[in-house]
Formats: C-alpha cells, structure tokens, sequence
C-alpha cells in the first residue's frame, strides 16, 4: 500500500474534493482502511471507490464510509451462481450474503455498481434475465457487465486451449465485450447477443425509472450516470472530443452532491424534523 502521507499528498494535488479511490478493493487490508478512515482521511470529500463483495461482513467500515463521504462502491459480484464461484475461486463472495450487503450500503446511502461477468460454464442464455429481475429488484444503481474473456498466460485460457474451445486470437477482443471461446451452456453468439441484451434493457427508460433510490438526494446522480454515461455515452462521448467533458463533470458534481456546508445544514434540517416526529430519524440518517 502506499504510505498515507502520499495518498494525502495526492488528493490535496487534485484541487477537487470529488475523488476516486481507483482501487480494486479500498478493503484488501482490512485494518489499514479502517484506519486510513478513521484517522487520516480528510474531510469535506465526496469520494468513491471499489471494494470486494464481502464489504457487508464490516458495519463499522460501512459506517465510516458513509461519515466521510463515500456515495458509490463499485462491487464485483461477478454471478449469481454458487458454482461458477468456486470454479474460479473467489472465496470471499457469497452469494446468499449479497442482498443482505446491497442492503447494508444503501441503508447509509451509498449507491452501488454492481460488476457482472457472463459466460462462465454453469452459465445458460436465461442467466441474462434471471439477472436483470434479481438487479432490478435491488435497485441497483448501476450495472458493469463483462464477458469471461480468457487472457493469455491465464489458466482459464490454458485450459480453453486444452479444451479447444478458443475460437478467436485477435488480442483487440480480448476485452471482455467479445465471445471469443465456445461457452458449455450456450453458443458464442448467444452469449454475445445476451451482453448485449442485458446492457440494452438494464439501461433503458423504463428500468432506470424502476431502480431509482429510495433517497431523493441520490436521483440526480443516479439519473445522469444513467442517462449520461451509459445510456447516451456516445453522444457525451462526442462533446469530451470537443473538449466540454470536464465543464459538464464540474456541472454535475454540483447538480449531484452538495458542498459540506450544505450537507450540515441539511443534517442539521433532518435532526430537526425528526425530533418533531416528522418522519422517523432511520429515513433520515444519510
């Protein structure tokens, strides 16, 4: 890890307080995040980050998360199947546990993206809509949705090529949004056209409308990394080109988050109100 002190210096060499942990999981020393959290990390941001999916084993990280800022974690849940877990070996997910976490985190309100990857052995073409209800049905905000691709030098490609299963070596599709070996449970095209599928109906009108938060506060950012990320990427794509993409990233932080100043008025309205019996303070919290 790198020593605090230069995780500090970086931040304050932004000259934003909107920061990305890019990380692949902010949580891969449990003890050092807690501390870096509780002691070192500074205040008025609004940050986001990556962790691993068994981030619901640690209510009092979640806590600090939310008390320093954090509005979205990036979760690789990977599948929805038991089996293709242990097939690839990534222990610390389980599967009865992620609805349970999905919880956790919105309950202090942190949006999550989930991460997804499609074609593993157990997998069937009614993966990709089994896996939209089960999305939807969470309200996640968001959704990272990849096609197992197996990289050369992996085991998963040397058993592929034991198997005979790779059908195409053009190194440009290796990056996980082409078919590039014969699933077991469905055909490359069928696997392809499901990523497709699944991206197409998870970011259409109707399903945004469907996973909008339960917390108001969270429907502008929800809506634009909706709308202007994913759903008409291309066009916001076209303006960056043009060199307007970080006038409308400047826009958007104020449209989604509010100043530290704001947000203690706001708190400070909330405590009020529910010590009024308004409303009941769990609604309120975040």
């Amino acid at each position: 890890m790198k020593p605090f002190q230069n995780i500090l210096k970086e931040i304050e060499s932004i000259g934003s307080r909107q920061v990305m942990f890019i990380d692949d999981n902010f949580i891969g020393n449990v003890e050092k995040a807690r501390h870096f959290l509780r002691n070192h990390m500074p205040t008025g941001l609004t940050w986001h980050t990556a962790v691993s999916a068994d981030i619901g084993k640690y209510d009092d990280i979640l806590d600090l998360m939310a008390e320093t800022g954090c509005k979205s974690l990036f979760i690789g849940f990977e599948t929805l199947n038991d089996r293709n877990l242990t097939a690839c070996g990534k222990k610390q997910n389980r599967v009865r546990g992620y609805e349970r976490t999905i919880r956790k985190i919105h309950d202090r309100g942190i949006m999550v993206n989930a991460s997804l990857v499609f074609g593993f052995d157990n997998d069937k073409p009614e993966v990709f809509p089994n896996t939209l209800e089960w999305l939807v049905a969470q309200k996640m905000e968001t959704m990272t949705a990849h096609i197992l691709t197996p990289y050369p030098g992996t085991r998963l490609y040397n058993q592929l090529m034991q198997e005979n299963r790779i059908i195409d070596f053009d190194l440009r599709h290796y990056n996980t949004s082409h078919a590039v070996f014969r699933p077991k449970g469905m055909t490359p095209e069928q696997l392809h056209d499901g990523y497709l599928w699944i991206y197409s109906e998870f970011y259409s009108w109707r399903r945004i409308l469907e996973r909008l938060p339960a917390s108001r506060s969270q429907w502008t950012p929800h809506l634009l990394f909706n709308l202007c990320y994913r759903k008409y990427g291309k066009v916001f794509s076209i303006v960056g080109k043009l060199g307007l993409m970080g006038v409308i990233a400047r826009l958007a932080r104020i449209l989604s988050y509010r100043s530290p100043r704001q947000e203690k008025s706001r708190k400070l309205e909330l405590a009020l109100g529910a010590a009024g019996n308004k409303k009941p303070w769990a609604d309120l919290r975040y």
